[in-house]
């Protein structure tokens, strides 16, 4: 069929080869001398994804423990002695067609953080500009004014959705990892404060804030824990009508750094909270300014905040509206 071959005598071997050359797909016995097919398996994966490196493992008929083992440990198939070559050839081609579409993906992934990314880095750099201008009360039609933040907000949005689908992938291919360091909780949710001001006025929304006093710092990714807010902020004014109160809170409770964020919303409906935090999910309330999301941003803040040792979470609020909470662990 066009393919070059390798074959490793026994488990140990099987491992050194693939330390030192790169396949698009791996057929490996159950029964190996030395070290077992799924002890290859488990070491293999702890190196490869599913999707980087397809294995298909070779059982036989009996070995339905085998088989339920293997695809626990990260099989991607498997096939059964004596061997049927023509169904051998048809999962191997199956999953050789799934590692291309996989790479496919990730080659647009590439392109969408670079190619994407740089032209929405320009388009934000001149509206920011324009809206300098603006601000030194330049004889400008309301019309043109709200033709130029419309710019910038809809870049911004592009931006952000650009960024929650590379941050997805990177989180299903368990690669989203967090650079910690010490950081002040407060200081973050000032700068937050301040990225979201301008969106907040043009809605007609006050964004207070009601920090904690001389909170402690935290060992935590601040950029995350910043990605987080910011994803609960601007869902809370996404989600606000004109004259609502959008609400930041800091506390240290119980050994606990907590930040909610507060608004004065509709509210979330019972078959909402099943929702939240789930990919692509769209709950049942609509953005009051017609704003466009990804879906993803709460799974990826959930993971965030996971990968912290921390709880995330909602509730309604017993007045109006629904607060959205994080919680991450705070150690002397």
């Amino acid at each position: 069929m066009g393919h070059t071959v390798d074959i490793a005598i026994d488990g140990r071997q099987a491992l050194d080869i693939l330390e030192i050359k790169k396949f698009d797909l791996v057929l490996l016995d159950v029964m190996m001398p030395e070290i077992s097919g799924l002890e290859v398996l488990e070491k293999v994966r702890k190196k490869h994804t599913m999707a980087d490196l397809p294995i298909i493992m070779v059982t036989a008929k009996d070995q339905s423990e085998d088989i339920v083992e293997a695809l626990k440990l990260g099989a991607n198939d498997y096939i059964t002695k004596p061997v049927d070559y023509p169904v051998a050839n048809a999962r191997i081609q199956t999953q050789l067609k799934l590692k291309r579409l996989a790479e496919l993906k990730d080659e647009f992934l590439a392109i969408a953080s670079h190619d994407l990314k740089n032209p929405l880095t320009g388009i934000l750099g001149y509206s920011t500009l324009l809206i300098m201008v603006l601000e030194k009360d330049m004889p400008l039609s309301d019309s043109y004014k709200g033709s130029i933040y419309r710019i910038e907000h809809l870049a911004k949005v592009m931006q952000r959705i650009i960024v929650d689908f590379l941050d997805f992938q990177a989180m299903d291919d368990g690669q989203l990892n967090l650079v910690r360091e010490p950081v002040q909780l407060n200081d973050i949710a000032n700068m937050v404060q301040i990225s979201n001001i301008d969106y907040a006025k043009r809605k007609g929304i006050e964004l207070k804030l009601e920090l904690g006093a001389e909170l402690p710092k935290i060992n935590a990714d601040g950029a995350r824990i910043q990605q987080v807010m910011e994803n609960f902020v601007s869902n809370a004014i996404k989600f606000s009508n004109e004259g609502g109160i959008v609400v930041i809170r800091t506390r240290l409770e119980n050994k606990e750094m907590v930040v909610e964020v507060r608004d004065a919303g509709p509210g979330l409906t019972e078959e909402d909270m099943q929702k939240l935090f789930v990919k692509y999910a769209r709950l049942s309330n609509k953005p009051t300014g017609g704003e466009k999301s990804s879906g993803l941003g709460l799974a990826i803040c959930k993971k965030i905040i996971e990968l912290h040792g921390g709880k995330i979470g909602a509730h309604n609020n017993p007045d109006k509206g629904s607060t959205f909470w994080i919680s991450i662990p705070f150690f002397d």
